[in-house]
C-alpha cells in the first residue's frame, strides 16, 4: 500500500465497498502520527478497520506472544472501531459479553435451570445466544443448539395459534439443522409433537456423544396459551426425561414466564423444584468490566474510579444501557482525539466527557425508554411504579409502603385494575417487579420502594408522575385486552394488518361462516390473505386451498370433510363490485355437502367496491357481524408496534411517530423502509415527514387511502372540512354536514359510516374529527395543482 495521503485515499475507497466485513490493512512502512490520525478519522462511522504497519508488527513480534488481545489493544487505539451496540437490535459479539457465568453454566447443565426471566434490555437473548454458541464449542458436531424466538411464530392465549403450533416450527428448524429427516410422502402421518420427539430420540441414539439444547426465547404468550393443562410444556420437558438429559429445553421470557411457574407449581416443572433464574442487572464487577475493559482496549482510560461508578449508576447496571452509553462515549472520545494532536495512548476520559454523554438528549431518551419498556409490559406495573415514585418525590426515596398501603393507593388511581386482585396476587406483582429490576427487595418486611434514584429519574418528574396517575383510570387496560389487540409479525418483519382478535374472528371454530374484510392499501389490505395463510400454515390440521376462479371458489365451498378446519380466502380487492357481490351471495348460499363439514370464508374487499361496503355497513341488509374493518393503529397498539420493531420507543419519539403517521400501516411500513437505509431514529422521523410534504409522497399516500376513488365520499369529506373544520364534533354534526353537501339523510349517514371505515376520521367516544395526516397530505396535493 502507499504512504501518507495515498494510503488514506486507498483506505477511504475500500471503506466504500458495500461488503460490511471487517478490514485489516497492511502498510509496508511506518506511519507518522498525522497519517494515523487521518486514518482514524476517515474510518469513523464505517466498517471496523485496523491498520498494521512496520512499527506495530515489530512490537507484536517482540511482545505480542501471538495473542489476539495483544494485537487488538495495540492497533485499536489508532482506529475508529466502536465495539458497543448503538441500539437494542444490535448483535453482541463474544468479546463484549460480560458476566452471567453462573446462568450459562446452569443452562448447559442437564439438571440446571429451564426457565429464565427478566425485563427488556437485561440480556436474556444475548445470554441464550452466548450459551448456545459455547455449548456447541464444547463438542463441535456432536453438540447442537437450536434458538427460536417464539414471538415470530405468533402463539398466544386467545389466538388462533395455540401452544401446539410450537411443534411444526421445531420440525422445520430441526430439519434445517440436520437433526430430523424430511418427512416421507407415504406412510402413516404422525402428530407433529410425536414426529419431533421420535426424530430427536433417533438422532441421539445414532451417537452416544450427541446432545441437543433447544433455547426458546419470548415464551410469555406460549405459556399463557398452554395453561392450565400445560400439555405442550410437559411434552417439551419430556425430551429431557426421555433422553436422560441429553436433550434439554430452556424457556426465556418476561413477566408471564415467572407467573407461569407459580401457576404450574404442581405442573411441568415440579419435579425439578424449579425456581426461575432471574436475568437482572449485571453484578457490579461485571458491569464495570463491560465499561472499562473495551475502553482500555480502544486506548481510553477513565480518570478515576468515581467516573466509572457514575456511569454504572446512570445506567442502573443494565447491560443494554451500558452498551448504549459505551457506544456514545467511544464516539465522544474519538471526536476528541480527532480534534487534538495525536498523543500516545491512553487517552483520558475526564468528567467533562462523561458529562457530554449524560447530557445527550437522545441517549437520555433511549435509557428512559429501555426502563419504561419493562413498565409497559403491564399497566399495573405503571401504576405501582408511579405510586411509589410519587411517594418518593414527596417523602424521600427510602419511604416505604406496606403491601396493604400500596395496594389501596393503586386502587384509588385505577379501581378496575386492582379491585379484583387479591393480596397474594398483588404481592406476586411486586415480586415480579423486583425481578425485573424496578423495585428494591422487601427482605426486611418493612415495605416497598423503588430500586434507586435512577429508577425514580427515569419514571419522570413530579408533574409527569401525577399526570400519569390522573390518566390511569381512563388509559390503562388489563393485559388480556392488550394481547388480543396486538398484531402478529409477517415473515418479512412487518406487522400484519389484522389484530389477533380479528384473526380469531375470521378463522372461526368449526362453523360455517362468511366474513368480509374491508380495507385499503393504506390499512394493509394487500397483506390480509398473506397474514391468514401464514397464521394457519404454522398449525397442523388447516386446509387453505388456492382460489383461482369463480368455478374453483364454488367447488371449494361445497367441499370438505368432518373435523377438518378449512379456510377459503378470496381476495377481491382488485375485482369489480359485481364480482364481490356475487361471491358474497354464493358463499352464503353454498354449504359443504359432507355431514358436519365446515368452512370459514373470508372475502377481501377494497376501494374498488365502495358501493358494496355501503350495503354491508348501512343498507337494509346490513350485517355488522359479517364485517371486519382494517384499522389504523391507536396509541396503545402503536406503542406495541414500536417495541416489536425497536423504533421510536421513547415517549417523545412515540408522540412524534403518532403525529407523523396517525397509525396508518402504510406509513409505518414506510418508516421501516427508511430505517433500513438510515438507522438514526430521529432522521427516520424527519425523512418520513419530509416525504409526506413532497408532492409525490403525499400523492402516493392519498392514493393508498382511497378517498379519491369515490366522488360522493370525497364531496362529503370536503363538506365536513368546510362546515366543521378539523375539530372534534358529535357524529350527528358530520351527518348534517353531509346533508348540506346534497345527500339525503340516509345517504348522508351511510357516507359518514363508509368514510369512517376508510379510516379518514378519528373517533373518541361519540365524537369524530378529520384525521390530520391525511388532511395535510390532501392540502399538499391541492397546492401542487
Amino acid at each position: 500500500m502507499g504512504r501518507g495521503t495515498r494510503l488514506v485515499r486507498h483506505v477511504t475507497r475500500a471503506l466504500q465497498d458495500p461488503d460490511e466485513s471487517s478490514l485489516l490493512v497492511v502498510n509496508f512502512g511506518t506511519l507518522d502520527s498525522r497519517t494515523r490520525n487521518e486514518l482514524a478519522a476517515a474510518s469513523q462511522d464505517t466498517k471496523p478497520i485496523m491498520v498494521v504497519d512496520d512499527a506495530a508488527l515489530a512490537y507484536l513480534i517482540a511482545h505480542g506472544n501471538r495473542r489476539v488481545d495483544a494485537t487488538t489493544e495495540t492497533l485499536l487505539p489508532f482506529s475508529a472501531v466502536n465495539p458497543y451496540i448503538k441500539e437494542k437490535r444490535g448483535q453482541i459479539g463474544r468479546e463484549m459479553f460480560y458476566g452471567r457465568d453462573r446462568e450459562r453454566k446452569s443452562i448447559h447443565d442437564p439438571a440446571g435451570t429451564q426457565i429464565l426471566y427478566g425485563g427488556r434490555g437485561l440480556g436474556k437473548s444475548a445470554l441464550l445466544a452466548d450459551a448456545g454458541d459455547r455449548f456447541e464449542e464444547q463438542r463441535p458436531g456432536s453438540y447442537r443448539k437450536l434458538y427460536l424466538n417464539l414471538d415470530k411464530i405468533g402463539i398466544g392465549r386467545g389466538t388462533a395459534l395455540g401452544a401446539e403450533a410450537i411443534w411444526p416450527t421445531l420440525d422445520q428448524e430441526l430439519i434445517r439443522q440436520g437433526v430430523l429427516e424430511e418427512p416421507r410422502r407415504r406412510g402413516p402421518r404422525q402428530e407433529a409433537w410425536q414426529r419431533v420427539t421420535d426424530g430427536i430420540a433417533r438422532w441421539l441414539a445414532q451417537d452416544p456423544d450427541r446432545r441437543l439444547l433447544i433455547l426458546l426465547d419470548e415464551c410469555d404468550r406460549f405459556f399463557e396459551a398452554d395453561v392450565p393443562e400445560c400439555t405442550e410444556t410437559r411434552r417439551l420437558r419430556g425430551l429431557g426425561e426421555d433422553s436422560r438429559g441429553r436433550a434439554k429445553v430452556v424457556f426465556a421470557g418476561l413477566h408471564s414466564v415467572q407467573r407461569f411457574t407459580r401457576l404450574a407449581r404442581n405442573g411441568p416443572f415440579s419435579h425439578l423444584a424449579q425456581t426461575p433464574t432471574v436475568v437482572g442487572p449485571l453484578a457490579p464487577q461485571f458491569a464495570a468490566d463491560l465499561i472499562v475493559h473495551p475502553m482500555r482496549a480502544l486506548g481510553f482510560e477513565f480518570a478515576d474510579v468515581d467516573l466509572v461508578n457514575r456511569v454504572l449508576g446512570f445506567c442502573s447496571y443494565q447491560p443494554l444501557l451500558l452498551q448504549i452509553f459505551g457506544s456514545r462515549m467511544v464516539q465522544v472520545m474519538q471526536d476528541k482525539r480527532a480534534r487534538a494532536p495525536l498523543a500516545p495512548p491512553p487517552y483520558t476520559i475526564e468528567g467533562s466527557d462523561v458529562d457530554a454523554v449524560e447530557q445527550d438528549t437522545s441517549l437520555r431518551l433511549d435509557i428512559t425508554a429501555a426502563f419504561k419498556d419493562t413498565l409497559a409490559l403491564d399497566d399495573r406495573y405503571h401504576v405501582i411504579a408511579n405510586v411509589l415514585a410519587q411517594h418518593a418525590r414527596d417523602n424521600g426515596l427510602e419511604t416505604r409502603l406496606s403491601d396493604r398501603e400500596l395496594r389501596e393507593e393503586c386502587a384509588v388511581w385505577w379501581p378496575r385494575g386492582f379491585e379484583h386482585l387479591d393480596s397474594e396476587g398483588f404481592r406476586d406483582y411486586l415480586q415480579e417487579m423486583v425481578g425485573l429490576g424496578v423495585l428494591a427487595p422487601n427482605n426486611d418486611g418493612q415495605g416497598w420502594h423503588l430500586r434507586g434514584p435512577n429508577a425514580l429519574r427515569m419514571i419522570g418528574t413530579a408533574q409527569e408522575i401525577e399526570a400519569r396517575l390522573l390518566r390511569a383510570e381512563t388509559e390503562s387496560r388489563l393485559e388480556e385486552t392488550v394481547v388480543l389487540e396486538s398484531r402478529p409479525d409477517l415473515s418479512d418483519g412487518r406487522s400484519a394488518p389484522l389484530t389477533v382478535n380479528q384473526i380469531d374472528y375470521l378463522l372461526g371454530e368449526y362453523v360455517n361462516q362468511v366474513r368480509v374484510v374491508l380495507g385499503t392499501q393504506g390499512t394493509g389490505v394487500a397483506d390480509v390473505e398473506r397474514t391468514l395463510r401464514e397464521v394457519t400454515g404454522r398449525v397442523a390440521g388447516w386446509s387453505v386451498p388456492a382460489i383461482g376462479s369463480a368455478k374453483a371458489f364454488r367447488k371449494e365451498l361445497a367441499a370438505g370433510r368432518a373435523g377438518e378446519r378449512r379456510l377459503l380466502i378470496s381476495d377481491l380487492s382488485q375485482s369489480s363490485e359485481k364480482s364481490c357481490r356475487e361471491s358474497f351471495d354464493l358463499a352464503r348460499a353454498v354449504l359443504p355437502e359432507a355431514a358436519e363439514a365446515t368452512r370459514s370464508v373470508v372475502l377481501v374487499s377494497g376501494v374498488e367496491q365502495l358501493g358494496f361496503w355501503s350495503g354491508l355497513l348501512t343498507g337494509p341488509d346490513a350485517d355488522h357481524d359479517t364485517v371486519v374493518v382494517l384499522r389504523r393503529h391507536d396509541l396503545r397498539s402503536l406503542k406495541d408496534w414500536t417495541q416489536r420493531h425497536s423504533l421510536c420507543e421513547t415517549e417523545e419519539r412515540l408522540t412524534r411517530l403518532a403525529e407523523a403517521t396517525s397509525g396508518w400501516p402504510y406509513l409505518l411500513d414506510k418508516a421501516l423502509q427508511l430505517r433500513d437505509h438510515r438507522p438514526d431514529q430521529d432522521r427516520v422521523l424527519a425523512d418520513l415527514t419530509s416525504w409526506l410534504e413532497q408532492g409525490s409522497g403525499a400523492e402516493q399516500f392519498v392514493d393508498a387511502v382511497g378517498l379519491l376513488e369515490n366522488d360522493t365520499l370525497k364531496a362529503v369529506y370536503d363538506g365536513v372540512v368546510e362546515q366543521l373544520g378539523i375539530d372534534w364534533h358529535d357524529d350527528a354534526y358530520l351527518v348534517t354536514a353531509a346533508e348540506m353537501a346534497g345527500l339525503s339523510s340516509g345517504e348522508a349517514r351511510g357516507a359518514v359510516v363508509c368514510l369512517e371505515a376508510l379510516q379518514v376520521f378519528d373517533r373518541d367516544g361519540t365524537r369524530l374529527r378529520v384525521e390530520p395526516v391525511l388532511h395535510t397530505a390532501l392540502g399538499v396535493l391541492e397546492t401542487k395543482v
